[in-house]
């Protein structure tokens, strides 16, 4: 039983409070700590708590919530920043419960060419870190392989201890690995706001209130990235403009495709989603304040018509909304044919719905009582084929009604009654070797093997898998065969 554990101290990861448990209890090895920390031996993930054993649970959570702990020592706030509600809480559970499913909801950090998989770490904040509490330790962020600078002290992060093959396997805490004299250097503005950026994910609980797709579509409106007609984004621009404003070397969205992937919602990797959030200047504030979005091609077409209405011409308008002509002149055009009563709006258009699901099920009821009477009266007293809806779809044109697979789904009631029809292969079989044994007797001919096979040109094998069938059907046909086949 674990009677000690160490405190975390503010915005400390679970891994550096594992490494400086390691340290004290005199255990390296990350396998010995495994057999003690966790219900089962496993590996430790870095970055969130899993499968942590009970008492390790109530000494790190003492007077909080389990789920709270998580959110406070591990990236899972920064990691579901642009997840739907339902995922972020689903995650949450997974790792409340130890359960390794929270790696198929919360992405993984994409591979960065130039970004190595360092615990990085701040000179100003272990140095604070030192004089306050004694020893060094490494903060949640320095867990962000991409952030580059501390959000605090405006200084580049330096690198720490590498997470490789080998030092997985090891234990490293940071009051050993972090120097005591490393220089502070200044960092860049746009470093700094992205980790400003990540800071403020990263402590805060955020739920988007509006898909962010539909937020970025809507700061684009009006600028160079949509195109003037049809409002189409022009994605090569803004990745060039991107890779300049960033610098092609430190440009971590690798490609192309993937940054159309951001604005169309199927990506939700922070860090790319914060590099595009920095270029356009919107705040986070701004993403998670968003309640609702308008639609703005309707917004346009007002617009376009509030202006018309004006005396401007369509020539000015397109000028001073910045649209295509044929844009403007196609919403005039519409407008004043609206006017004219010329168009039928949307809204006042009859509703015929209704009528034709009403007229649907009377010719569904109708064509079922016909092809009933049809049916019943001798309709498969020919029928040499296996009886399939195909089948009877063709010998029904004989009776000039036209129906096929894909116009019964809208009949159901002719749909039933056709298939209750259609028979298996079983029975099919059973159906043409009664026929032959009964042409066989006819023409006083020996009931064999040979001869039913002549005539029906089923395989040994057909006949035996149809023998209940033929019992079903004929008694004595199927005496005979239970007979010859033996």
């Amino acid at each position: 039983m674990i009677t000690y554990f160490p405190t975390p101290y503010p915005d400390e990861s679970f891994y550096s409070v594992f490494a400086r448990y390691g340290v004290g209890e005199g255990l390296c090895s990350v396998r010995y700590c495994n057999e003690k920390l966790h219900c089962k031996q496993t590996y430790t993930d870095m970055n969130y708590m899993n499968d942590i054993a009970p008492d390790i649970k109530r000494l790190l959570t003492r007077d909080k919530d389990w789920k709270t702990v998580i959110k406070e020592h591990t990236i899972y706030n920064y990691m579901t920043s642009f997840l739907p509600a339902d995922q972020k809480e689903r995650a949450l559970e997974y790792l409340a419960q130890g359960d390794d499913k929270y790696r198929k909801i919360i992405p993984p950090f994409p591979k960065y060419e130039g970004v190595t998989n360092h615990i990085k770490y701040c000179p100003i904040c272990v140095k604070e870190d030192r004089e306050k509490y004694g020893e060094a330790y490494w903060h949640r962020e320095w867990m962000i392989p991409e952030i580059r600078a501390c959000y605090k002290h405006h200084c580049y992060l330096y690198d720490g201890v590498e997470m490789n093959a080998t030092n997985e396997q090891i234990l490293c805490p940071a009051e050993v690995n972090i120097p005591a004299d490393t220089e502070p250097q200044r960092s860049d503005a746009i470093s700094d706001q992205i980790a400003s950026y990540a800071h403020e994910l990263m402590n805060n609980e955020h739920t988007l209130q509006v898909p962010l797709e539909k937020i970025l579509m809507q700061e684009l409106i009006g600028t160079e990235y949509i195109s003037k007609a049809g409002g189409k984004l022009k994605i090569k621009r803004l990745w060039d403009d991107l890779i300049s404003f960033y610098n092609e070397d430190a440009f971590l969205i690798r490609r192309q495709r993937r940054l159309s992937d951001i604005l169309h919602g199927k990506i939700q990797a922070p860090f790319e989603i914060i590099r595009v959030l920095v270029y356009f200047q919107i705040p986070i504030e701004k993403v998670y304040g968003t309640k609702s979005v308008g639609d703005p091609y309707k917004e346009s077409c007002d617009q376009i018509i509030h202006l018309y209405k004006t005396g401007m011409s369509q020539t000015q308008i397109a000028k001073k909304l910045n649209l295509s002509r044929r844009n403007v002149e196609w919403i005039c055009t519409r407008y004043m044919k609206e006017q004219r009563g010329e168009l039928i709006k949307i809204q006042d258009r009859p509703n015929n719905q209704k009528h034709k699901q009403e007229e649907l099920r009377r010719k569904d009821t109708d064509l079922a009582r016909r092809l009933k009477i049809i049916i019943d009266d001798d309709f498969f007293s020919d029928f040499e084929e296996c009886i399939t809806c195909e089948s009877i779809f063709r010998k029904l044109e004989g009776y000039g009604i036209f129906l096929n697979k894909n116009c019964i789904r809208s009949l159901p009631k002719c749909d039933t009654l056709i298939r209750s029809y259609c028979e298996s292969y079983e029975h099919y079989w059973a159906r043409k070797l009664c026929r032959a044994v009964s042409e066989i007797e006819e023409e006083h001919v020996g009931v064999t093997i040979g001869q039913i096979q002549k005539r029906t040109f089923l395989s040994r094998d057909r006949i035996v898998r149809s023998i209940e069938e033929i019992r079903k059907r004929d008694e004595k046909v199927w005496e005979k065969l239970k007979l010859i086949l033996n």
